[in-house]
């Protein structure tokens, strides 16, 4: 009766065990979006709204939603966007074992898609928690950008210590560089990935240490680069 108990235990422990990543987009210095990102559950939940400031210029409230397994292979992709002249809500499902991914949009049938994959393909966010817990200092993988097969570059570029929400700290700067597959034009998407992966080259900084948590990132934009910096991290323990 005590090993059950102490099973359940553990099990419960597991499933509450959770880790959300709060962080700023930043352009000349001032905070335009707030981006909350939470690992839970063989689930990765994000969020991203636009600042009181930032939406005079452009609104943003849009939700992703990862079931994923192993290294972060997602199984389901959803996509709530809603941003100020672009809505979507859609959901990707990947059928690895068949090299084909399928999209569902719950706005217009004209948007559904299926498409060949590679097997070990990620979308964007589940890319970015894979690369956390690369063991490599540089190597490559293969992304999903709205049905567009993209090539993915990386390399750790320089060990630093870094001024961050938690203080300074050691940190490994990884450069990435996309490439796409297929010479054709990107079909329209949510502006918080889509300036993400294109041909620009990211920088990435995860703390070096075993949490590996992305505490900054810029990339460049004409005509001033964005910015994106941790403002807090919180993780509850499974035991």
């Amino acid at each position: 009766m005590k090993n059950k108990l102490l099973i359940l235990l553990l099990v419960l422990c597991a499933h509450l065990a959770a880790e959300t990543l709060h962080l700023s987009i930043r352009y000349l210095g001032m905070p335009v979006v707030r981006v909350t990102m939470t690992d839970q559950d063989s689930t990765l939940l994000v969020t991203a709204k636009a600042t009181t400031v930032a939406t005079i210029a452009a609104k943003m409230n849009n939700r992703y939603e990862v079931h994923y397994r192993g290294s972060y292979l997602g199984e389901s992709y959803k996509k709530r966007i809603k941003q100020k002249d672009y809505q979507e809500d859609r959901e990707i499902r990947y059928m690895r074992d068949a090299g084909t991914a399928k999209r569902t949009s719950r706005i217009s049938p004209s948007r559904n898609r299926i498409y060949p994959i590679q097997s070990d393909c990620r979308d964007f966010f589940s890319a970015l928690y894979f690369l956390r817990t690369a063991k490599q200092d540089a190597g490559s993988l293969c992304l999903d950008a709205v049905g567009m097969m993209w090539d993915v570059t990386y390399k750790v570029v320089k060990h630093e210590t870094i001024q961050t929400a938690l203080g300074k700290v050691p940190a490994r700067k990884m450069k990435m560089n996309f490439s796409k597959r297929e010479d054709r034009d990107t079909e329209r998407s949510d502006m918080l990935t889509n300036n993400l992966v294109s041909d620009r080259t990211l920088y990435f900084w995860f703390s070096d240490d075993d949490r590996n948590i992305p505490v900054k990132a810029v990339f460049k934009m004409s005509p001033f680069s964005v910015v994106w910096r941790l403002d807090s991290y919180e993780k509850t323990s499974d035991l």
